[in-house]
């Protein structure tokens, strides 16, 4: 059996500047080739484990640590972090604090002219890594002048120029609508595929994430592992909710429905699902008892109106084109889309109205 590429024994760290421990007892072991979804709530301890991955911990965050961590057989703080940054890449949720270059071409090349990779060779590989990432068409836009989603692809390229055994990210679809969300995770896919590395992705956003195959979830509560699953057991039990994190929302349907909850099931994601006709029966019940009354609905008074609004900031431009809708008493309305769709613009004209 392969060695653990990331090998927590007993391990455990303090800050400095707090009073007690974030981490307690910390086995976990990372094989190549896995791909490991760590999740927990806000304060579980899931961004500290990452920080130890990378080497940040203790370098940029000082503390005292007990136990034993190995990072590609080193321990992390006997190496530099520039050791430590050959074995694992890093995509940080704020991608703006990780731009180096002054162009999107420069960002990816930085890490191949720090090891002095010469020219020619430089530019082909950062040509290539473009591409693969869909970016190659952006290498001489400035970084701030790129989407959110594109600055993950910028980030995700600077990561892949170098052969590292782990890609460790960190909440990477923070920033991200469900579309970019859904196309980073597939980009992700997509690079393990092609560079066989370990894949640690720390996230809480799960029915994103769970978009393509995941080996194991870890769960994160109060500084220790609570649970480590191959993905099918894990979202067969009631762990996520027990620990305040959100499970995918057609998994809640179907505990609604009343339907039992197996790996039988194959509840990785929404289109693995393989339910019987029983179940399928069991949620079009469910649907139909909980179906708005149409009738129920059209006798609510109607609060809000708009009716072929059109607006614009500048004459050259309409935010706003024949927008059409209503909104009655007692109802819960979403404004959805993609970004820079006018969402908000129609926000703010429900307020003068």
């Amino acid at each position: 059996m392969a060695e653990p590429i990331i090998s927590f024994k007993d391990y455990g760290f303090q800050y400095l500047a707090q009073a007690s421990p974030t981490l307690y007892h910390i086995n976990l072991d990372i094989y190549p080739g896995e791909k490991v979804l760590i999740a927990g709530a806000s304060g579980s301890g899931k961004s500290t484990i990452g920080s130890c991955i990378n080497g940040l911990i203790p370098y940029a965050y000082p503390g005292e640590s007990t136990g034993k961590l190995l990072v590609g057989g080193k321990d992390p703080a006997r190496e530099s972090i520039f050791n430590l940054s050959q074995i694992v890449g890093t995509v940080l949720q704020d991608t703006d604090g990780q731009f180096i270059g002054l162009t999107v071409g420069e960002d990816i090349a930085f890490a191949l002219e720090n090891d002095c990779v010469p020219q020619k060779e430089m530019k082909k590989t950062v040509q290539e890594v473009a591409r693969l990432v869909d970016i190659d068409h952006h290498l001489e836009y400035a970084p701030h002048e790129l989407s959110g989603g594109q600055k993950q692809r910028v980030s995700l390229a600077g990561v892949m120029v170098e052969q590292v055994q782990a890609l460790l990210f960190d909440e990477p679809l923070a920033n991200l609508d469900p579309a970019a969300g859904r196309a980073t995770i597939e980009l992700i896919d997509r690079i393990q595929e092609r560079t066989g590395a370990a894949v640690i992705i720390i996230e809480h956003r799960l029915e994103d994430v769970l978009w393509r195959r995941v080996d194991r979830i870890v769960l994160m509560d109060e500084g220790r592992i609570v649970a480590d699953l191959p993905t099918k057991e894990f979202l067969t039990g009631e762990m996520l909710v027990d620990h305040g994190i959100r499970e995918p929302l057609y998994l809640t349907a179907l505990r609604y429905a009343g339907v039992p909850m197996t790996e039988e099931l194959e509840p990785q994601h929404v289109d693995s699902l393989r339910l019987s006709a029983e179940n399928k029966e069991q949620v079009r019940a469910w649907f139909r008892e909980n179906e708005p009354s149409r009738k129920a609905e059209a006798e609510r008074q109607e609060i809000l109106r708009v009716e072929n609004l059109s607006f614009g900031y500048t004459p050259e431009v309409q935010n706003l084109k024949k927008v059409n809708f209503s909104i009655r008493e007692g109802e819960m309305v979403s404004i959805v889309w993609k970004k820079r769709c006018g969402k908000e613009y129609a926000c703010k004209a429900d307020l003068r109205l």
